[in-house]
């Protein structure tokens, strides 16, 4: 038979106490005497038993969790910046519930929804498209939220994210330096502010090297493996390209696939970059050029944001902070010269 879990009740039964004083002595909210304190204490230590950190959070209005919403905690661009969350919710001794969005934006509302019916203290998310509308009807009231990894412009909350305008200015004068100049991009969802960010920082470069931008040579891959494998193949077979920028992870990946299975030679023929230096970057042959957003700082940095407001006594009167994480160039054996021997054959 299961052994029944004591009650606050049985350690004010067996201290001689109220149930009053034993809570004032586990939660200090008020004075105790010493022989008072030692009695409870006793007890509390002969029965075993151990107050909910649930129910004490709830008491005093906090439920000790926090929610974190991201649209593929399968990419590990995204574990990483759940590690970064994880360490700071840690810290401050709170659980955290994952939900998955897939960036629907029905599914984002859903959980929004959910988890502040289940009373958590704050709530870090990466925003779908419809982030903004989703997000809205929370903020007024004052629940912390942080948003990460993809800008809402002009919305009144904390966010923290990678520069992506100069992450992709970084990444495509690297090529033009080579001496690239007709140079593939595939890229998001242009609805989302990164992706607009990075196509922008792209443009950018092009620009201030005197290269004009060819919207023949932008390719939308819906920032998947097998879209980005398919747009690398069309902007091989159709265009005159001697490099790819993929500005995200799996689209990289699958241009990388596309020139695999089209045997082009990389970078012989045709040189690749792109977003993130994650565990495959330096597994695969060629070792890939790419740009290091520091997704573990920007869980990091989100955590330390939500947690301020969390604890502060008046949330609502730290004004909204945003906070830019600098991009890191790293550079590998995916990116090289032209070969215009192999462009004059």
């Amino acid at each position: 038979m299961t052994k029944k879990s004591s009650t606050i009740k049985d350690v004010a039964r067996l201290a001689g106490v109220s149930i009053a004083t034993v809570s004032n002595v586990i939660n200090g909210t008020r004075f105790v005497s010493n022989e008072l304190q030692k009695r409870v204490r006793k007890a509390v230590e002969e029965l075993g038993y151990s107050p909910s950190a649930v129910g004490r959070g709830l008491r005093k209005g906090q439920s000790h969790s926090i929610g974190v919403l991201l649209p593929d905690p399968r990419n590990q661009f995204f574990q990483i910046v759940a590690e970064g969350i994880e360490e700071q919710a840690e810290l401050h001794r709170h659980s955290i519930l994952y939900c998955n969005t897939r960036d629907e934006p029905s599914r984002e509302r859903a959980s929004i929804a959910s988890l502040v019916s289940c009373g958590v203290d704050g709530i870090i998310i990466a925003p779908s498209p419809s982030g903004r509308d989703s997000l809205r009807p929370f903020l007024e009231s004052h629940l912390p939220i942080v948003l990460i990894v993809r800008q809402i412009e002009r919305f009144e909350t904390d966010q923290v994210f990678a520069d992506s305008v100069q992450g992709a200015y970084l990444a495509t004068q690297h090529l033009i330096k080579l001496g690239h100049r007709r140079i593939g991009l595939l890229t998001g969802i242009l609805e989302i502010q990164t992706f607009k960010e990075r196509l922008f920082g792209h443009q950018n470069a092009l620009r201030d090297h005197s290269i004009p931008f060819d919207p023949s040579l932008l390719l939308n891959a819906y920032s998947h493996i097998e879209e980005g494998c398919e747009a690398a193949k069309h902007l091989l077979q159709n265009t005159d390209i001697t490099a790819i920028f993929a500005t995200n992870y799996p689209m990289m990946m699958g241009a990388l696939k596309a020139i695999g299975d089209l045997q082009r030679e990389c970078p012989r023929e045709v040189s690749l970059i792109g977003f993130d230096d994650l565990d495959c970057a330096v597994v695969v042959k060629p070792h890939l050029t790419v740009v290091d957003q520091k997704p573990y700082d920007i869980g990091h940095m989100a955590g330390r944001m939500l947690f301020d407001r969390i604890n502060s006594k008046s949330k609502s009167r730290i004004d909204p902070r945003t906070v830019k994480i600098a991009p890191e160039l790293v550079v590998r054996s995916s990116t090289a010269e032209p070969d215009s021997s192999f462009r004059d054959n």
